[in-house]
């Protein structure tokens, strides 16, 4: 993927590629300018801060943008509308990644680190006959927030599945694998979780600005449905985390069930023994007057009763249920 990608808006709501110098040629703040989209894929802070102050971004959003420790924001600069928007680019990342977004009344900028598929298939998309809902910079705003939150959706789907054969695993009694996927599935779950709240914010936040360089007012349903989309996530990723929780409790009364049972067996082995124990005991404390001694079947009978006291014990405790 090139560094920078640029596109101006014909006037059929399609993108068709273009050239900074053709941005250049006329003010991209002229009302009658065609609103156009730079596509950044490098934080060089040099020829980033170079490229935003020629197209007149407020000083406190370039600020923000360049700031080396990004965190969730959305702020109204001016003229400039600044969004950081955190996001994953893929299914098994350890760490969120950051879209920066600065909307200005005919421009849109977006900066990021990684490469962003949802990002590549609106320019696919809308270079190749698709239309967006107006010929304005808050119409690709919406298109961006709806593939951006359509991807992480699809997240929520990756983990369901994960979940069901985890769910699976329990029932096969794979103890290992599944006490080997479960922390790290839960972190995935609560990190989207944390991406879906800060989604919502900047989402319910925009349904409120009304401003030169950003306005809902013609797109007001479309945004409220990606609004919809964002609480039935955070839904779904509440009910994964249910679900996972009581898989990990099922597993906890599954290990004290094993516990239990071996505890059992120890229990039945030592009160069998503890009579046979005895008795052996008792013979083997050699006494010189022990008139049984001297009985020629004493053996066989010690041994037959040993026998007998182990067989029944084992009966009783089969009827009242031990072995079951």
């Amino acid at each position: 993927m090139k560094t920078e990608q640029i596109f101006q808006l014909t006037p059929e709501r399609c993108l068709n590629r273009c050239k900074l110098t053709d941005v250049n040629s006329r003010h991209p703040q002229e009302a009658t300018a065609p609103p156009c989209w730079i596509n950044k894929n490098h934080r060089d802070t040099v020829s980033l801060q170079s490229l935003l102050e020629s197209i007149g971004v407020h000083p406190l959003a370039i600020e923000a943008c360049l700031d080396p420790t990004p965190a969730s924001l959305l702020a109204v600069y001016g003229k400039s509308l600044f969004i950081a928007l955190p996001i994953h680019t893929a299914w098994d990342t350890e760490e969120r990644t950051f879209l920066w977004i600065i909307c200005l009344p005919r421009i849109i900028i977006t900066i990021h680190e990684a490469d962003i598929p949802a990002l590549q298939q609106i320019i696919e998309r809308y270079s190749d006959g698709m239309r967006f809902h107006g010929e304005n910079t808050s119409a690709i705003l919406y298109q961006i927030l709806d593939h951006v939150i359509d991807e992480d959706m699809m997240f929520t789907l990756k983990t369901r599945d994960v979940i069901d054969r985890l769910d699976q695993l329990l029932d096969d009694n794979f103890d290992k694998k599944l006490t080997e996927e479960t922390l790290p599935l839960k972190r995935q779950l609560t990190r989207l979780a944390a991406t879906f709240e800060d989604q919502l914010y900047c989402v319910s936040s925009l349904q409120t600005i009304d401003s030169e360089s950003f306005s809902v007012s013609e797109l007001h349903e479309y945004f409220r449905d990606a609004f919809l989309h964002l609480e039935h996530a955070s839904r779904v990723i509440g009910r994964q985390l249910a679900h996972l929780s009581a898989i990990e409790h099922q597993y906890q009364l599954n290990l004290q069930d094993k516990t239990t049972d071996r505890l059992r067996l120890l229990t039945v082995t030592s009160t069998i023994f503890l009579p046979l124990t005895l008795i052996t005991g008792i013979y083997g404390m050699n006494f010189q007057k022990m008139p049984e001694l001297g009985w020629p079947y004493a053996y066989p009978a010690v041994v037959s009763l040993m026998l007998l006291l182990a067989v029944g014990m084992l009966w009783n405790f089969y009827r009242r249920g031990w072995f079951q």
